[in-house]
């Protein structure tokens, strides 16, 4: 039984703690194979990690930025550390499923519930707000802001979703790349998971 279920119970119904694990492996691989520096090949890995938690509840698909999907890959390289730290967290492992095209709805799906995770650091940086999402020039952290403020709303019976947030892809249909002509805009790295979350 992985953390998940020994502390939540086994619907997963609240978040996780912060993860804390640390593999200095992984992230000389990130440095070393991405040319980044450690302070950055860190911080890939730690949002990698919040990434996993995401997947571990997502009852949908979701995709990650460019940068947590690299992180990702590298964790898998070291198999017996990425199934050991799975099964410690969430009882099983969470699998990869890379994708010949990025899917811009997964990446959607992702960023919304990582918004929802919390305002950690990594965020800002990484996620970028998805094609399609109505940011009328708000930043990164104020267009979470945004979502945060509507699920409450809608918790309290206020609405629920509304605005480009869930809807279809405004921004112009089939992105294939990792930017939109407005610039910060991405559908993710063509890499997946999810659709299990909560199991065993």
């Amino acid at each position: 039984m992985g953390l998940l279920a020994k502390v939540f119970g086994r619907d997963g119904g609240e978040r996780l703690p912060a993860p804390t694990y640390s593999n200095e492996a992984v992230i000389q691989r990130i440095e070393r194979e991405e040319g980044v520096d450690r302070e950055t090949a860190r911080a890939w890995f730690g949002e990698m990690l919040v990434f996993l938690d995401l997947c571990a509840r997502s009852g949908d698909v979701i995709a990650p930025p460019k940068q947590v999907d690299v992180a990702w890959h590298a964790f898998l390289l070291h198999s017996r550390d990425y199934d050991a730290y799975c099964q410690e967290r969430f009882g099983r492992v969470i699998h990869h499923q890379p994708d010949d095209m990025p899917d811009p709805e997964a990446y959607r799906r992702g960023y919304v519930q990582r918004a929802h995770y919390g305002p950690e650091a990594g965020m800002a940086g990484l996620w970028l707000i998805p094609v399609g999402m109505e940011a009328d020039g708000l930043s990164t952290e104020q267009v979470q802001e945004q979502i945060r403020e509507e699920e409450e709303a809608g918790a309290s019976g206020g609405g629920g979703h509304s605005g480009g947030y869930y809807g279809g892809d405004s921004g112009g249909g089939n992105d294939s790349g990792g930017s939109s002509d407005g610039g910060g805009s991405s559908c993710g790295g063509g890499s997946s998971c999810g659709g299990g979350g909560g199991g065993s």
